[in-house]
């Protein structure tokens, strides 16, 4: 749909951020046809059906990738679950006060990292916290999150990253769709164009190699 090269996403956090190693759920292991049929054992709990079926608006800041990625998700959900998606877009500054006033069914929405830590992603879905749009709580993700930051060390700090991911992953508050990338053309002959994990390019550490 992108064509960037953009990385499906199973967990909110990037994989590898902060150097822990994070998993995906056990559902993004599952064919296809295991998923629909798991979504539609789901909405037939929740009481939809086909002649009640589940209708939302999808709500997007204007912007022609972000419609083509609803007018795809809205298509699939049609087709495979009989969701009926209507789209919604609004530019940027009126879709936040919509989300801050919790005034949306679902949103599309994307945080980029501010530090090489998962809880730049994760302290989003806090019991109270300020970005949290989705009012998601759940008491025990709260205390992974304060005992990740309590952790003297990667590996400990890890697995409670893995706890919160997994309730996450569980809960749903949130659909993760894909991580961003960074796309560039370079000369062969241009070395050391290394990013670092948020995406900085230093010119110290770049230089022309011989050709």
């Amino acid at each position: 749909v992108l064509g960037q090269g953009q990385r499906p996403a199973w967990l909110i956090s990037q994989p590898d951020i902060g150097g822990v190693k994070l998993h995906n759920p056990e559902y993004a292991s599952w064919p296809r046809e295991k998923r629909i049929a798991e979504a539609k054992k789901l909405l037939s709990e929740a009481g939809y059906n086909e002649t009640h079926p589940l209708v939302f608006n999808l709500l997007y800041n204007t912007s022609e990738s972000h419609q083509r990625i609803a007018i795809a998700a809205s298509s699939m959900w049609k087709k495979n679950l009989g969701v009926e998606a209507k789209l919604q877009n609004q530019e940027w500054k009126t879709m936040l006060d919509a989300m801050h006033t919790h005034n949306f069914d679902a949103v599309r929405y994307a945080w980029i990292a501010d530090y090489d830590d998962a809880a730049t992603f994760l302290n989003n879905f806090r019991t109270g916290d300020s970005e949290n749009t989705s009012q998601y709580s759940n008491p025990a993700y709260d205390e992974a999150l304060r005992n990740a930051a309590k952790a003297s060390d990667t590996t400990a700090r890890g697995k409670f990253y893995q706890q919160a991911e997994d309730l996450l992953g569980q809960d749903v508050p949130a659909i993760p769709v894909y991580h961003y990338v960074r796309t560039h053309l370079v000369k062969p002959w241009v070395g050391g164009f290394m990013s670092d994990k948020l995406g900085y390019y230093y010119t110290k550490d770049m230089y022309i190699k011989k050709h």
